[in-house]
Order: C-alpha cells, then sequence, then structure tokens
C-alpha cells in the first residue's frame, strides 16, 4: 500500500488490527456507482473489478452491483449525496463533483499544476490526509483509492495555433480552477456535462472543450471539432469512495481485504491510463497507432515555448491565486507547505 494512503488511513482509525486472523470475510453484494460507461476506466477497470477482481479475492464472497452515472443519467455532483443517503455504498468522485469542501479537494487538481502523471499521483498522496479528512466529516466517506484520467487538452473549432487564438473563445471546463485558467488565457468559461458537450461544440454554443485525450476519441469530440491543441491541463485525479455506514458495518477481515484489492486498483489504473494517453491524441488525429476504431483527422497542434510560458504565468498570478481565495489562508498554506515548495509554487489570494 502507499505510504501516504496507508498513514491516511491509519488516521482515521480503519487500518485492520496485523493480518485479521481468524476472521472471516462477510458475504456482501455492495451498491456502486462508477463513471461513463463507454470510456476505458469503465470498461477495463471499473467493471472487471466490481464483477470479477474482488469476487475472485474473496472467494467468492465480495462482489458490486455496479452502474455507471451514464445508465443512471447522473451529472456526477449527485454522486457523494447519494452515497452519504445509504443508497450506494461505494462511488467514483472526481473533484468537480464535490460541492462542499470543494476548494480543499480541488486542490489534487489545479489546473496547470500536474505536469506528469507521476506528479498529479504523487500530489494526490500528498493531499490524502485533507482529502479524508472532508470526505468523513462533510460526506460520511472514506477515501480506499485513487485513479486518473488522460492528459486533459483543448479541443477547439477551426484553426488554433497558440494561446493567443483561445483570446474570445466560449470554452467548455470541468470545474473552477480550469475556468480559472481560461478566464487568464483571454476565453470565456463556460461549464457543461460530459454528456452534453458534443452537441453544444456542434451547434457553437462553445468553441471549444477540455478533455482527456482518449475520453475525447470515445464521446467523438473529432467529429465536430478541427484542431487538437496539446497545452497539457491537468489529469483530473480521482478517488474510490466507500459510505462510512457501510464500511463501519464490515468486519476487520473484510476491510482489510478491500483496501488490498483497492491498492492494486488504483496502480492498474494510473498505469492503464497513462499508457491510453499518446494513443488518445493518436486516434483523435490519425497521427500514430489508433486500435480503438478509425481514428479522426484533427490538426494536432503543440504549443510553443511562449504558449507553456504564458501557462505558467497565469498558473502563478490568476490560477492559484483564485483557488487560495476559495480554500483559505490555512489551507493555502497547508497546500503551498505540503506541495507548492516541490514544485516552486505559492498559493496566496491577492
Amino acid at each position: 500500500m502507499r505510504r501516504s494512503m496507508m498513514a491516511a488511513l491509519a488516521a482515521v482509525g480503519v487500518l485492520a488490527a496485523g493480518t485479521a486472523n481468524g476472521q472471516a470475510v462477510d458475504q456482501k453484494k455492495f451498491n456502486v456507482v462508477g463513471t461513463w460507461n463507454f470510456l476505458t476506466n469503465w470498461k477495463a477497470l471499473e467493471v472487471p473489478f466490481w464483477e470479477q477482481e474482488l469476487p475472485a479475492a474473496s472467494g467468492g464472497k465480495l462482489s458490486g452491483n455496479i452502474k455507471s452515472v451514464t445508465e443512471l443519467n447522473l451529472k456526477g455532483t449527485e454522486v457523494l449525496r447519494l452515497l452519504k443517503s445509504g443508497v450506494y455504498d461505494f462511488a467514483a468522485a472526481l473533484p468537480i463533483y464535490v460541492d462542499d469542501g470543494a476548494a480543499i479537494v480541488e486542490a489534487v487538481d489545479i489546473a496547470g499544476v500536474a505536469r506528469t502523471f507521476k506528479m498529479s499521483r504523487d500530489i494526490i498522496d500528498a493531499w490524502m490526509p485533507e482529502m479524508q479528512k472532508v470526505m468523513r466529516e462533510r460526506h460520511g466517506a472514506l477515501v480506499l483509492g485513487t485513479f486518473t484520467w488522460p492528459e486533459q487538452n483543448f479541443y477547439c473549432r477551426g484553426d488554433i495555433k497558440g494561446v493567443e487564438d483561445l483570446k474570445g473563445k466560449k470554452i467548455r471546463v470541468q470545474g473552477a480552477s480550469q475556468a480559472d485558467l481560461v478566464k487568464g488565457l483571454g476565453g470565456a468559461a463556460v461549464t457543461i456535462p460530459f454528456g452534453e458537450v458534443v452537441p453544444a461544440l456542434e451547434k457553437g454554443v462553445v468553441d471549444c472543450g477540455i478533455t482527456g485525450t482518449m475520453p475525447a476519441y470515445k464521446a467523438k469530440w473529432h467529429e465536430v471539432t478541427n484542431t487538437l491543441f496539446r497545452l497539457p491541463v491537468g489529469f483530473t485525479a480521482s478517488v474510490w469512495v466507500v459510505s462510512l455506514r457501510t464500511w463501519n458495518q464490515l468486519s476487520p477481515a473484510t476491510q482489510e481485504l478491500i483496501q488490498k484489492e483497492m491498492v492494486k486498483l488504483s496502480d492498474k489504473s494510473w498505469k492503464t491510463v497513462e499508457a491510453e494517453t499518446d494513443e488518445g491524441v493518436a486516434c483523435t488525429t490519425g497521427i500514430g497507432k489508433c486500435e480503438q476504431g478509425t481514428p479522426g483527422k484533427l490538426k494536432l497542434v503543440k504549443p510553443s515555448d511562449a504558449d507553456l510560458a504564458t501557462r505558467d504565468k497565469v498558473l502563478n498570478d490568476v490560477v492559484l491565486a483564485a483557488w487560495a481565495a476559495r480554500c483559505g489562508p490555512e489551507c493555502a498554506q497547508k497546500w503551498t507547505d505540503t506541495i507548492g515548495k516541490q514544485y516552486g509554487l505559492t498559493a496566496k489570494a491577492k
């Protein structure tokens, strides 16, 4: 188990003692809400875990009745509320799904901060104690694992040559820090649920959208846009949470087994998604190998050194300052001390 996750679980008193010798694993089928049913996370990671891997590890005693947000017709922001009310036992939650304590959770995915998958995972691990506190106190939940999405880039109608061409564009964003980044680049941020972006792009309601490379292909963004501007925005580090109401009813042996299997799922998730990021670019542009289907023909534009410098300036001058204002001085200082100092960043409201 990764050290930070282990420490965070110990801090909330949920690590099973020893190896739970002599205690039986419970017989339990959990109600689980996952992500979107047409994306890799769902098909390659979520469904196999709950329907095959966890049952195999528990001798058939544990499994999950997993439903996607797609088939449940959820926008995602309802997930933690449904978990807390007892409708679901486990849930996959993105930072943008969190309302209560949103700025604290957002700290793991501030737009423009993470430059690599390793950096993204190190950040979410370092911030895990704060995540656990928010989930426990405000949502009656416990974080058991993490996962991610491919590198987030800009997909636009028309010809985009660099950041200057984003000025004045209406750009779909996932959350507050992406909105701050877009505004800092001179664009207008628009919040639209993932499932509604394609018609919005098609009708010109928005000019661009930010999402992961493979999700863009699977959702057919390449059919309604012309340019992939590969300016890295982040990775959307996310979490698997369990209702404490459910968790506290499980035997220590059951808790220990689930913890171990969730760590395996986390490791597999990060490796799988990192591997598909470049293929997502290939599948939307036709440049490179795409094994997912017929590739698109988007123009691939890589950011210049000047574009990257502009992104970094906006991150420091706008994005971090706006996030610090949302989270408060104590929270911002804690982020600066635990994460910022590793990467030469300071979060301070202006």
